[in-house]
C-alpha cells in the first residue's frame, strides 16, 4: 500500500513538472540545430551544476562533447544519454537538448542522480542535414578506401535533377530486375519471374561513375557510421562500421569517457531502435548451447557432474546449488559466465522480465497521454549499436527511445458484401485483397507524405540527361523521410516522451541496511545479523552484469576494536533483487558498550554508513 501511495504521488508530481517543464522549454525548439548552435546551446547550459567535457575530435574537426548535470554531487549514481549515434536523425539530437533543458529547470530528478548527456556524437554526419546537398549519410569524414583504388571519396552520389537531394535513378535496361509497380506507380518493385514478370529497369542511387570503374557511389566522401562502431556484434561484413570497433576517435572517446566513470548506473539511447516500447530481441544464433552444456573436466569433480553428459541450463544451475554457500544466487548469468559458455549474444530471461514490465507501463503512460502508438514499428537495435554495448559490456540497464516514426495508415471497417458467403470465400477474399495493396511501410510512407508534407517527401520522377545511359530517371523518397518531421514538431514529441525517462531514472537501485540484530551468546561472543535491502524497482546487477561481472559489486563492510570468529570484514553484498532483502551474519567476540561501523560502499550508489553498539 505504501508503495503504491508513493507511486500515485510520484506520477502527480511528475505530471506537473512535465506541464510546467513544456511551457518552460519550448522557447528555441521550434528548429533543427547545426553543430555549431548545438555547442553554443551546451556552453550556455553549462554554468553552476552543469560542466562541459570534450572527450574527442571528429575526423572533420568537430568536438564531441558531453554535458554533466550535478557536477557538484559526488557519491552518486549517474546516468549516461547518447543521442543521434548515425548522425541522421536530428531530432534525436534535439530530445537531448530538451532533455537537458528539463534537468536543469528542475532540481527533483537531480538531486541524488548525476546525468550526462552526449547530443551530438556524429557532428560530420549530421552536418549534412543542413548541407546544400542532403543525402541522409550516417558517416563521419574518417577516410576510408571503400573500391580498394589509389583515391578515397571519389565516387559519391551526384544531383543530377538539381533538387538538393539524393534520390535513385531507374535507367531503362533490358537486364534490369526491376518494374514499376501496379499498386501505385510511384515505387518500383523487383519482377517476379515465377509470375512471368520481365524486369525494365535498373536502380541504383542517384550519380554518375565518377572514377569510371564501373561502379555507381561506391566510395563516398565519408568513412566510419559510429552508430555501428561499438564492440558487441561488430559487423565486421559491413563497410561503414570500419575495420574494428573503436577505430574512429568518436566512438574511441565515448567508451573511455564512460569506463572512467564507473558510477554510470544507467544508460539511455535516443535514436531509431525502442527498448522503453519492445524490449531488446533475441533469437541470435551463437556457438554455446545453453540447452546441451558440457562441464568442463576441470569442474567435473567439484560439481559432480558427469563428463560424458550434457545438461540444460536448469539442470546445471541445480549443480551448482549443491556446492556454493548458502544465500548464494545462482542465475542461468552466473553459470554461463563460471563456465565460459562464450559470449551473450541474446538478452537474458531474467532481465526481459523488467524490460516487459517497462514496456507495458510505457504503452499506459503513452495511452493517458493520448500519443498513438500506431506507427510504424522501430527499427530493432543494430550490430555493433551503442545501446547493445551499453547492455551486453557495461552490464546495466540500457533503455531506447525513438522519438518519431510515421504513423501507420488506419483501415476502414469493411463490411461485408455477402453475409452468406462461405468461410472460405471469404478467406480467398482477403487473401487476395492483402496481395492487392502496398505493403504496410510503403502505404505509411506515401500517405505521410501526402497528407503531412503535400507530397514533398516523395520526389516524382524526372528525366536527367546521364553520360553512361540513354534513358534515365530520378525520383523516390527522400532523405530523412522516415526519421525526421517538421520542426514544429519537435518540442510536443519531446515533451510527451521524454518524461517517461526520468520516471526510469526513480527506478535505479537504492541500497540501505534495513535492520540489525545483536544476540549475546555468552562469555563476550555475540552474532551479528546485518540486514541489506535494495529499495529500488531494478535488480542490481541486472542478469547480464552478473554474467560479465559488471559493473562493480557492492561490498557490506565491518569496522571496529572487535574479533571476527565468522565472516569477513568485507563481504561481496552479490546480487540483490529489485525490492529484497539479504542477512549477513557474522560471528565477533567484543567488550560490552564497544561500537562497529556497518557500512555499504559501492563505486556506483551512495555508500551507507551505520554505528551499531554492541551489548548492553
Amino acid at each position: 500500500m505504501v508503495k503504491k501511495l508513493h507511486f500515485l504521488c510520484f506520477l502527480g508530481v511528475l505530471i506537473f513538472m512535465s506541464s510546467g517543464i513544456k511551457a518552460q522549454t519550448y522557447s528555441g525548439f521550434d528548429n533543427y540545430h547545426t553543430n555549431r548552435e548545438i555547442q553554443q546551446l551546451l556552453k550556455e547550459f553549462s554554468s553552476g551544476n552543469a560542466k562541459l567535457h570534450t572527450i574527442a575530435e571528429s575526423p572533420g574537426g568537430e568536438p564531441i562533447t558531453v554535458l554533466e548535470i550535478g557536477a557538484n554531487l559526488s557519491d552518486v549514481p549517474a546516468i549516461f544519454v547518447g543521442a543521434n549515434f548515425e548522425g541522421n536523425v536530428p531530432l534525436t539530437t534535439e530530445g537531448a537538448l530538451y532533455l537537458a533543458k528539463m534537468l536543469l529547470d528542475s532540481t527533483a530528478y537531480t538531486k541524488d542522480v548525476k546525468w550526462y548527456i552526449m547530443p551530438q556524437p556524429n557532428p560530420d554526419a549530421a552536418a549534412v542535414y543542413f548541407s546544400g546537398l542532403k543525402t541522409g549519410q550516417s558517416t563521419n569524414l574518417f577516410e576510408m578506401n571503400n573500391d580498394a583504388d589509389d583515391q578515397t571519396g571519389e565516387d559519391g552520389p551526384d544531383d543530377l535533377n538539381g533538387d538538393g537531394m539524393i534520390t535513385q535513378m531507374r535507367i531503362k535496361s533490358l537486364d534490369g530486375n526491376y518494374i514499376v509497380s501496379d499498386k501505385d506507380a510511384r515505387l518500383m518493385k523487383k519482377a517476379d519471374k515465377q509470375k512471368g514478370e520481365r524486369g525494365e529497369y535498373k536502380v541504383l542511387t542517384e550519380g554518375i561513375d565518377n572514377d569510371n570503374d564501373g561502379k555507381y557511389n561506391e566510395d563516398a566522401t565519408g568513412g566510419i557510421n559510429i552508430g555501428i562502431s561499438f564492440p558487441h556484434l561488430f559487423p565486421y561484413e559491413n563497410k561503414d562500421a570500419g575495420l574494428f570497433a573503436g577505430q574512429t576517435p568518436e566512438v574511441n572517446g565515448i567508451m573511455r569517457f564512460i569506463s572512467d566513470r564507473p558510477e554510470i548506473a544507467m544508460v539511455y539511447t535516443l535514436g531509431t531502435s525502442n527498448f522503453c516500447l519492445v524490449p531488446p530481441k533475441g533469437g541470435r544464433k551463437g556457438d554455446a548451447n545453453l540447452e546441451r552444456i558440457k562441464i568442463p573436466r576441470r569442474y567435473v569433480s567439484m560439481l559432480n557432474a558427469d563428463a560424458s553428459k550434457t545438461y540444460t541450463m536448469e539442470e546445471a544451475i541445480e549443480l551448482f546449488k549443491a556446492v556454493v554457500p548458502e544465500g548464494t544466487d545462482v542465475t542461468s548469468a552466473l553459470v554461463a559466465s563460471y563456465l565460459s559458455l562464450g559470449p551473450a549474444l541474446n538478452p537474458l530471461e531474467d532481465d526481459l522480465v523488467f524490460y516487459k514490465k517497462y514496456a507495458e507501463d510505457y504503452k499506459k503512460y503513452l495511452k493517458a497521454k493520448d500519443f498513438s502508438t500506431e506507427t510504424l514499428d522501430p527499427t530493432p537495435a543494430k550490430n555493433g549499436s551503442f545501446e547493445l554495448w551499453a547492455y551486453y559490456h557495461l552490464g546495466v540497464p540500457s533503455f531506447s527511445m525513438q522519438l518519431f516514426s510515421v504513423p501507420k495508415v488506419k483501415e476502414e471497417a469493411k463490411e461485408e458484401d455477402d453475409k452468406e458467403a462461405s468461410d472460405e470465400k471469404k478467406k480467398k477474399a482477403e487473401k487476395s485483397d492483402k496481395k492487392d495493396e502496398l505493403d504496410e511501410k510503403d502505404k505509411a510512407l506515401l500517405a505521410y507524405s501526402d497528407d503531412e508534407l503535400d507530397g514533398a517527401g516523395f520526389v516524382a520522377w524526372t528525366k536527367v540527361d546521364h553520360p553512361d545511359f540513354e534513358e534515365v530517371e530520378v525520383g523516390g523518397y527522400v532523405p530523412y523521410l522516415e526519421t525526421t518531421p517538421k520542426a514544429d514538431k519537435i518540442a510536443s514529441l519531446s515533451a510527451t516522451q521524454l518524461p517517461w525517462l526520468l520516471k526510469l531514472s526513480k527506478e535505479l537501485p537504492e541500497f540501505a541496511i534495513a535492520d540489525k540484530k545483536i544476540t549475546d551468546l555468552g562469555g563476550g561472543i555475540y552474532k551479528l545479523e546485518i540486514y541489506v535491502a535494495n529499495n529500488g524497482e531494478l535488480p542490481y546487477p541486472i542478469a547480464m552484469g552478473q554474467r560479465n561481472g559488471q559493473p562493480a559489486p557492492v561490498i557490506l563492510t565491518l569496522d571496529g576494536e572487535v574479533e571476527l570468529l565468522e565472516g569477513k570484514l568485507r563481504t561481496p553484498v552479490g546480487a540483490i533483487g529489485a525490492n529484497q532483502v539479504k542477512k549477513y551474519t557474522w560471528l565477533i567476540k567484543a567488550g560490552k558498550n564497544k561500537s562497529i561501523t556497518a557500512g555499504i560502499e559501492s563505486t556506483v550508489f551512495t555508500d551507507v554508513v551505520e554505528q551499531i553498539k554492541i551489548g548492553g
